[in-house]
């Protein structure tokens, strides 16, 4: 069994947390509901429920080492499962966000997705909505696997699941303007 040792500094992590979210991490009492309920839970090294343990813990280490704030799909189950109410999702993503600053070393078990993530905001910018061909091909493309899952794409096509060609809807002009200014606010402009 590991031995933690509990410091000052144990709550460095989640006190980060805290302020980047608004989520107190140390609310959790392990209850196991969102790892239950989580439907990319067999894919992740530390389930959600641990990943709350290691960041009350301060193992930071092990929080970035995992891979799991990649393996996220973001769909709140987890959020709707926790009685304390701690928005699990909006926790991941602040991991995630201090990943993407440079301020962590981290661990990706799954080194395309960053750039799906940056690839899916892009082409919602510019449609106003997912155009999922587009995001298949050029994720494919750039992995050098320009025919992986073709075989779904037929089925999908013929039941009319899957565009070939894109669909603007409405109000992408005031959604380029909020990202935009999201941008400005990150400093990304």
């Amino acid at each position: 069994m590991m031995k933690i040792e509990l410091t000052e500094d144990t709550q460095k992590l989640s006190r980060e947390i805290q302020s980047l979210t608004g989520e107190n991490v140390n609310l959790c009492y392990q209850c196991r509901k969102c790892s239950i309920g989580c439907p990319a839970v067999y894919e992740m090294t530390l389930k959600p429920h641990e990943m709350m343990r290691a960041i009350q813990l301060g193992l930071e280490e092990e929080v970035f080492q995992s891979g799991t704030v990649w393996i996220c799909l973001s769909c709140e189950t987890c959020n709707t499962r926790c009685p304390q109410d701690i928005n699990i999702v909006r926790v991941i993503d602040g991991l995630r966000e201090l990943v993407m600053s440079g301020h962590v070393d981290y661990f990706n078990p799954h080194p395309e997705i960053p750039s799906m993530h940056r690839l899916f905001l892009k082409l919602v910018e510019r449609y106003g909505r997912i155009y999922e061909m587009g995001l298949a091909l050029i994720l494919n493309l750039k992995m050098v696997d320009p025919f992986k899952d073709i075989d779904m794409a037929w089925p999908m096509l013929s039941r009319g699941k899957l565009k070939l060609l894109p669909h603007k809807s409405g109000g992408v002009e005031e959604l380029r303007r909020v990202m935009s200014k999201i941008r400005e606010i990150e400093g990304e402009s």
